[in-house]
């Protein structure tokens, strides 16, 4: 089917399909694909295929339909608005009955993704995120072979879609796959051209509103087959050789794949280009082959080598007889095909491997794993073994590279909630490129690559088969990349504390107390005089509790417990009148007795305010009765935090914990934000804090002006960690918060925090921080009520 030649164009049928809206998904408009398929119409049309013979059906965009209609116009031919599936079926269904020719063409123009089992799907107009609505290429092709399907023994067909892996889509549902009746079938010739391989994106050039391979393609039909006579080989050959130009000049990494098929005796022709490669630098083959050659002297062993690498990489024509140069070029530009080398070469010659690995590194060799092993960690995450929640995956990309800016699939909407394994070899994909570097204090050994410290994260929280496995892969990788063993090691201890700390029942238990200024008795400006400046020293507060002492400042409070399991209950100590700050502490003081003979551990107590009052100083409060001698500071007996209730709005509620959720998934990072006085002004907090989207925390280090508003945007923004000293009146130096190690572990925060307000207590000279500690934990809940007094008016609530 090299030609067309002889074809009379009245017995040329065609169905030209261009998608460019998705109403249920505008995120999805390919501008464009409507004018591409009208513009392979207008081709048809000006080699003498009658306006009849053409079926153009179209989902334009509403700013792209008075430019088709003026076109369509111009070369008499209609088009059909179609917006959904079984329009579009039906037009290859019923469409092509009572039809007659020799050649049809079909040209699409669409999103598409690779499904499990290399389908090739095409999204239809009325898919959405939840309900990917598409047929399957294969199957159309199949059912266009019915032989009921009056001649068209030669069938062409172009799809400008991309064939990106399913899982890479990163959202809930899969596609849903409407098929076309079976019904028996005939031998006919069809030639098939895709317009990226496996895996690839089909490119669209939003400027020029065409995709790039509708464009090479009728770029080429126009001017080298206007007379309807496509040499077909000549046209692969030409697109093929044209997006290779247009990547080494930076463009699209897409490689078209073509297929000549012949139906029903099973024979397919394959004429596709090897895998994608990398232009190679001569200087970067010349070291490659000369280590081919001193290290490669053994027949048999060479044999192997290159045995495995045609194997695992799919490399057609590859020979052990061919030059060292050749064999050179391979591996530097085929993906994981360096490494397919050194799984045979290191068991035989350490050296030699090493010396492999070193010029993989230095020459940049695409792909660190070899195939075989990510073929094993693709099967595990599509085994039986349930891979830990995506939110765990999706923190343990962050840790494994906590100075790299780490990558982030989108978590709009949750989208991997129904995708785990998706996000898992998403995730592998992405930390396959960051190749660590070298040991300076091991004598130059790899340190453990990025992609086997996310294993080995995935592997400490997962269960004990899969962990199993991920270990024994990641040994395996470990010792063929030369990481030496005490490094493993060091990384999985380090997985094995941060999956603990990950895991809600090895929690402390907790006391939480819903906070309420009492406006009844004292206005809500009482909350911003309380303890502004006061020290740890209960007296200096007690004595602003009893009556007529100067503090008239009541609050309602409820109280729940947790015994570590995330479940709250409500305290049996239930009381509705206003109390003191010393009559809060002492009801929080029996919470936790009565939490006391369920649970081992100290608990830890959240005092939940609304997001105004966060700088109330409860952690001064002192429970004792009056005259007691020995004191009960709350925030120096026990460790205590502040957190906040919901926000008024609930879409900025709802943002906000989003970012909380994000960013506490990425704690172990320990990136913390600085803000001080110069950031009062203008927008430089916000710019601050939206920088570094992998930050966890925010430091506070303003004086008492700028502090409050400083605290609260870290708090809309959903920084989950924010800590202040409540007494400076004047901006603070950087060392202020070192003894309170912010960047160490921050699960351990509000103990280290505990701890130094009881040194405090002992020598408050010598420790001039009154920290404050807002600490939201996103894995330990607030209770079903979120406050204590309703909003009066609606509109209140989404001011």
């Amino acid at each position: 089917m090299d030609g067309l030649n002889g074809v009379d164009p009245a017995r040329i049928h065609a169905v030209a399909v261009g998608l460019e809206a998705y109403p249920r998904h505008p995120g999805w408009s390919l501008p464009g694909a409507s004018a591409d398929a009208l513009r392979f119409a207008r081709w048809l049309r000006k080699g003498g295929v009658p306006g009849g013979n053409i079926e153009l059906l179209l989902a334009p965009l509403a700013d792209s339909v008075p430019e088709l209609d003026a076109q369509a116009h111009a070369a008499d031919v209609t088009w059909q608005e179609v917006g959904s599936r079984d329009q579009l079926m039906d037009a290859f269904t019923g469409g092509l009955d009572g039809r007659a020719g020799d050649v049809l063409y079909v040209f699409w123009g669409s999103h598409g993704v690779l499904d499990h089992g290399d389908r090739r799907l095409l999204l239809c107009p009325d898919a959405s995120l939840n309900d990917k609505r598409c047929i399957d290429a294969t199957d159309l092709r199949e059912h266009l072979a019915r032989a009921d399907l009056s001649g068209f023994s030669r069938q062409v067909f172009f799809f400008d879609a991309c064939a990106t892996f399913l899982e890479h889509l990163h959202q809930p549902a899969g596609p849903a796959v409407a098929r076309f009746p079976r019904a028996p079938r005939r031998e006919q010739e069809q030639f098939v051209l895709h317009a990226a391989g496996r895996g690839q994106v089909a490119e669209n050039d939003a400027e020029r509103r065409s995709g790039v391979f509708s464009r090479v393609v009728n770029d080429w039909l126009e001017g080298h087959a206007v007379d309807l006579r496509p040499d077909l080989t000549r046209l692969v050959t030409h697109v093929k050789g044209r997006f290779e130009d247009l990547h080494t000049k930076g463009g699209p990494l897409q490689t078209p794949t073509s297929l000549h098929i012949r139906t029903l005796d099973g024979s397919e022709e394959m004429l596709r280009s090897p895998a994608p490669r990398r232009a190679v630098a001569p200087g970067s083959r010349d070291r490659v082959a000369l280590a081919l050659r001193n290290a490669l002297t053994d027949a048999e062993h060479r044999r192997r080598c290159v045995d495995h690498v045609v194997a695992g990489c799919g490399v057609p024509g590859l020979l052990p007889q061919d030059s060292d140069e050749t064999f050179a070029e391979i591996l530097l530009s085929v993906p994981r095909a360096m490494a397919a080398l050194t799984e045979v070469v290191f068991p035989k010659d350490r050296e030699a491997a090493d010396l492999f690995l070193s010029l993989a590194r230095s020459q940049g060799a695409p792909g660190l794993l070899s195939p075989g092993e990510h073929g094993f960690l693709s099967a595990l995450a599509d085994g039986a073994a349930p891979l830990p929640p995506v939110s765990v995956t999706a923190a343990a990309v962050r840790v494994a590279t906590p100075m790299g800016g780490a990558w982030l699939p989108p978590t709009e909407g949750e989208p991997y909630e129904a995708c785990p394994a998706g996000q898992f070899m998403a995730a592998v994909h992405h930390l396959e490129e960051r190749l660590g570097g070298l040991s300076v204090q091991h004598g130059g050994t790899p340190l453990v690559p990025a992609v086997v410290r996310f294993t080995e994260h995935v592997a400490a929280a997962a269960t004990p088969a899969l962990r199993a496995g991920l270990r024994e892969w990641g040994d395996r990788v470990a010792e063929r990349l030369g990481v030496r063993a005490g490094g493993l090691d060091e990384r999985r201890a380090d997985a094995d504390a941060w999956a603990a700390a990950l895991d809600g029942s090895a929690r402390p238990p907790r006391v939480l107390v819903q906070l309420d200024a009492d406006t009844a008795f004292a206005g809500v400006g009482g909350l911003s005089g309380v303890g502004g400046a006061s020290g740890v020293a209960g007296s200096a507060v007690r004595a602003g509790d009893r009556p007529g002492a100067g503090n008239p400042d009541l609050y309602t409070c409820a109280i729940w417990v947790d015994t570590g399991t995330g479940e709250l209950v409500r305290s049996a100590d239930e009381h509705s009148a206003p109390l003191t700050p010393s009559q809060v502490v002492g009801r929080i003081e029996r919470a936790i007795h009565e939490l006391h003979p369920l649970v081992g551990g100290e608990p830890m107590v959240e005092v939940l305010l609304q997001p105004d009052a966060l700088h109330l100083p409860v952690e001064t409060w002192d429970g004792a009765d009056p005259g007691d001698p020995v004191p009960n500071v709350l925030g120096v007996e026990r460790a205590t935090v502040v957190r906040s209730a919901p926000l008024a709005s609930p879409d900025g509620e709802k943002r906000r914990r989003d970012q909380l959720r994000h960013r506490w998934a990425g704690r172990a990072g320990g990136k913390v934000v600085y803000l001080d006085d110069r950031h009062a002004e203008g927008r430089a907090a916000y710019g601050a804090l939206k920088t570094d989207s992998e930050a966890s925390r925010v430091v506070v280090r303003a004086g008492m002006k700028a502090r409050g508003d400083l605290v609260q945007l870290a708090l809309y923004l959903g920084y989950p960690v924010v800590l202040w000293d409540q007494r400076a009146t004047d901006a603070v130096p950087p060392p202020h918060f070192d003894p309170l190690a912010p960047e160490d572990p921050v699960d351990r925060l509000p103990g280290r925090v505990r701890d130094y307000r009881a040194r405090v207590c002992g020598d408050p000279e010598a420790h001039p921080v009154r920290p404050g500690l807002l600490f939201e934990d996103e894995d330990r809940p607030l209770p079903p009520v979120l406050s204590l007094t309703e909003l009066s008016e609606p509109q209140e609530a989404s001011s």
